[in-house]
């Protein structure tokens, strides 16, 4: 087999503006600010080939900022790896989850909130690796899992805050467009909340399951509250009502109430995983792999819920790539069918992508895995660099109106 040496590294951070602005109780923003890694592989003939990553850093999520992710990446992840030979005779991907598990665990990313920064390098050395060993990294995963991948997985749409009008035609939009689940942002006004579930579930029709989010709004009370005046409309979820820190109310709101409860931003890492599961904190997992610290993480997660018996919700950052999107979507075919995919929005929200292929789910949700090698998506460099900034902006929640409207919540 031949030997590989991870020959370059290297970081940037690019903006994605938006068709519009994307708001939630803990946001609102009109473009979005992520980390890309580039990890090109040298074998011993000098032949190159490279690999991309992507993360989203959310400071009101993990308390990352694009800064401090390409600071974790340069000075701490990066130096470990560079220059390493993945070991010979053992395949080039199995030999980078080996490399990766060991900087992972060097760094205590597995207990720490520095998920962003390490997705995006793990992302991008996995990549690189699938490619020379000329395989999918979904079918990667799935052969851990000793499984075959599944052919295509079924998303559902996310409607986040807006005017009543605004929400009706996102509704009909989704209804024409065939979406089985629909989520629903909730938390800023209690009467718009249940104004919001009752005008879904009067145009979605009674076999569309709705969840709504609640992005740490609320307290118990309120969580309680919601739940008794939305009996009537078959809430199947309600995710992440109160802020991340308050497991014990999470704890009682999972054993009094009916719908389900998924938790997000309370579930940044490994070792939050494993507490929530020995709580009995939820019944539902919200998995971003750009939050949790990238595929091997974000399968080490799943191992936890499956063997706890917690639903597996597959989650997405506003703004990512499809990049990204192809990467949870690799984890998705990987393992058997979890309740709930989110994401695939890319070319309802991107004003432009950063790859050649069209990572937006088609009618109905239904999307499969592009056919490519590695992650399974191409970007061209001239393309890239037309998104890259000189610097991640500092400055830029002063020069643009709607990057981190952050007002509860906060993880940092």
């Amino acid at each position: 087999m031949t030997e590989f040496r991870i020959a370059d590294i290297q970081v940037s951070t690019v903006l994605l503006p938006f068709r519009f602005a994307f708001k939630h109780s803990l946001a609102s923003r009109s473009f979005s600010q992520n980390v890309i890694v580039q990890v090109k592989l040298e074998n011993s003939a000098g032949a190159t080939i490279s690999g991309l990553g992507e993360s989203v850093p959310r400071e009101y999520v993990t308390g990352e900022s694009c800064n401090s992710a390409v600071d974790e990446i340069e000075k701490n992840f990066a130096p470990m790896l560079a220059g390493q030979t993945l070991a010979d005779g053992v395949s080039p991907t199995d030999a980078a989850a080996h490399l990766l598990e060991a900087v992972a665990v060097a760094n205590n990313v597995y207990s720490k909130r520095i998920g962003a920064a390490f997705c995006a390098l793990e992302l991008a050395l996995l990549d690189a690796c699938a490619k020379a060993e000329g395989i999918a990294l979904c079918d990667w995963l799935a052969k851990r899992k000793d499984r075959w991948p599944d052919q295509s997985i079924q998303y559902g749409g996310v409607i986040p805050f807006g005017k009543r009008k605004t929400l009706s035609a996102l509704l009909f939009f989704y209804k024409l467009y065939g979406f089985k689940t629909v989520k629903l942002k909730v938390g800023d006004d209690s009467e718009l909340d249940i104004f919001t579930v009752r005008k879904a579930r009067e145009l979605l029709g009674n076999r569309v399951v709705l969840r709504v989010d609640a992005n740490c709004a609320w307290n118990y009370d309120q969580t309680v509250e919601f739940s008794n005046r939305a009996k009537g409309f078959n809430i199947a979820s309600i995710e992440q009502p109160v802020p991340f820190d308050r497991l014990d109310e999470l704890v009682e709101l999972t054993k009094v109430l009916q719908p389900e409860i998924v938790v997000d931003e309370s579930l940044c890492t490994v070792d939050e995983a494993e507490k929530l599961a020995a709580m009995k904190a939820c019944r539902g997992f919200n998995i971003r792999i750009s939050k949790v610290g990238g595929l091997i993480a974000a399968q080490k997660i799943v191992d936890i819920a499956q063997k706890n018996r917690i639903h597996v919700h597959l989650g997405a950052q506003v703004g990512e790539s499809g990049i990204l999107t192809a990467a949870g979507r690799a984890l998705a075919v990987a393992n058997s069918s979890f309740e709930n995919y989110e994401g695939a929005a890319n070319f309802f929200l991107l004003k432009e992508d950063l790859t050649r292929e069209n990572m937006t789910a088609g009618w109905g949700g239904k999307a499969k895995m592009p056919g490519g090698n590695g992650i399974g998506v191409t970007v061209d460099d001239r393309h890239l660099g037309r998104f890259v900034m000189k610097q991640p902006a500092a400055n830029a929640a002063q020069d643009t109106a709607a990057i981190e409207a952050t007002r509860r919540g906060l993880h940092v």
